[in-house]
Formats: structure tokens, C-alpha cells, sequence
């Protein structure tokens, strides 16, 4: 049997992207001394998920480390799921970070699944001005559409 057709809006980095930092510093949050985020910037300084910390500041001495903050991620994420209301109502956060609806309704008010995903897409990107990269993918149920984001 065939899954319901999902839609998922992940936010890459959101972690970071709920802390307010903008993208041209190093920064990096992490959870038990593990590295679970990181910024554009502290990747390309070689700084990746899955570090420790220590080695983090190695491979990066300029970099600012935190503390992640689950609250203050969920809070920050309620303005995407606000946005996406003009899409649909039935909107489920996953986790802070990402999101998912089904595409039924959505995908034929659009006029088919690409238009409705660059919908979303446009929805999510002015809900965050911009502050985090931001895939959508429409799939049959939830992993594959996670997996298409």
C-alpha cells in the first residue's frame, strides 16, 4: 500500500538559524559536548555534526559555541508554521526545524505538486526574511518526502 502524499519543509542548520546568528560567523551549537549544528561559515572552516567540542575549537579557534536550546528552537520555529498557513491548515512540526502536511488538498488548489511546493517554498522563505536554507519535498508518505527535502 502506498503512503498519504507528504509535504515536508526542512530548515537546514536550525539550531543555529533560532539562536539569531547571521551566516558570516563561525558558530556551532552543541549537546553533550557534541557538535549538532553548525554555520555556513564554521563548515567551511571544517567544523562538522558529530565533532567534540574541543575539536571543534581546533579545527576553528574563532568560533562561537552554544548551548542547544530546545525551547527557544520551537518558539522560534511557531513563525514558519504561521506562515504555512496560507497553504494549509493542517500543518504537523516534526521537530523545530521541520514540518510536514498532506499534499492533497494543497497540491490541486495550486495546480500540481510543483507549484504548490514553490508555494510553500515562497511562504517559508518570507516567514524567515531569508535567515535559513530551506528545502521542501513532496513525496508517497513522510521518510520519503523528509529524504526529497
Amino acid at each position: 500500500m502506498v503512503g498519504l502524499r507528504s509535504v515536508v519543509v526542512w530548515c537546514a542548520d536550525w539550531p543555529v538559524v533560532a539562536l539569531g546568528h547571521s551566516g558570516d560567523r563561525p558558530v556551532a551549537v552543541v549537546r553533550a559536548n557534541r557538535v549538532v549544528a553548525t554555520s555556513p561559515s564554521a563548515r567551511a572552516a571544517g567544523v562538522v555534526v558529530g565533532l567534540r567540542r574541543r575539536e571543534a575549537q581546533r579545527r576553528c579557534p574563532a568560533i562561537d559555541l552554544r548551548e542547544r536550546d530546545p525551547e527557544r528552537e520551537a518558539r522560534a520555529f511557531e513563525v514558519v508554521a504561521a506562515g504555512l498557513d496560507a497553504i494549509t491548515p493542517r500543518v504537523e512540526i516534526a521537530h523545530p526545524g521541520s514540518c510536514l502536511f498532506p499534499s492533497r488538498g494543497p497540491s490541486r488548489y495550486f495546480g500540481g505538486d510543483a507549484a504548490m511546493a514553490h508555494a510553500t517554498l515562497d511562504a517559508v522563505r518570507v516567514a524567515l526574511v531569508g535567515r535559513a536554507t530551506v528545502g521542501v519535498g513532496v513525496a508517497d508518505g513522510g521518510f520519503a518526502a523528509t529524504l526529497a527535502a
